[in-house]
């Protein structure tokens, strides 16, 4: 039985290196210093934990790409954040997600990033092989700290964080496209920043 162009793409696709990507909202100054601080601590305590090798960001949406499929990529999220007035979030206190594996810094406006995750996730599923390959858009807005944390390690790291108050704010006037290796010690590198107006 003769093979489907489409099952013909699906293997290939398979059989391709591929690079995690993710695009975020870079937290920068303040709060990434402070997160990067609670990260090392929380690793002085609890030992590594998911997540401690990305740069934080407030996520948008994560793809597992060849890196051929790079320039569509930025392409479309160039597009997508094209158009959109810059805004700003506020973060409010430490808290953890229903199963317990992983902390977050709150964002007070939840529904403030909806408009924009889901016009370029729209622009970026508008790519047919990309959206084929799979396109995770976040479901809430929120500032991971620890992740992937067994019982024990969540116990000590909430413990030690959630007594300590904590405020502070993102002004978001551009995006970030990020890339790692699919290993657990993988680095994130930088691949774009995209300003909200459509600028390079």
């Amino acid at each position: 039985m003769p093979r489907s162009k489409a099952d013909a793409l699906t293997l290939f696709d398979s059989l391709v290196y591929t690079n995690e990507y993710r695009l975020v909202v870079d937290p920068a100054g303040a709060v990434l210093a402070r997160v990067m601080e609670w990260r090392q601590l929380l690793k002085e305590r609890i030992g590594i934990f998911g997540g401690y090798y990305r740069m934080p960001g407030i996520p948008l949406l994560e793809t597992e790409l060849p890196p051929d499929y790079e320039r569509a990529l930025s392409d479309a999220i160039w597009r997508g954040s094209a158009g959109v007035a810059p805004f700003r979030l506020h973060l409010n206190g430490f808290a953890h997600s229903e199963d317990r594996r992983t902390i977050y810094i709150d964002v007070v406006e939840k529904e403030a990033l909806n408009p924009l995750r889901q016009r370029i996730a729209d622009h970026v599923r508008a790519n047919r092989r990309i959206r084929k390959l799979g396109v995770q858009v976040a479901e809430r807005a929120r500032l991971p700290l620890a992740t992937g944390l067994k019982v024990a390690q969540f116990e000590e790291a909430w413990a030690l964080l959630s007594p300590h108050p904590f405020v502070g704010d993102v002004s978001v006037h551009d995006v970030v496209l990020l890339k790692r290796e699919l290993a657990d010690t993988a680095l994130d590198e930088h691949v774009g920043t995209f300003a909200l107006d459509g600028g390079r």
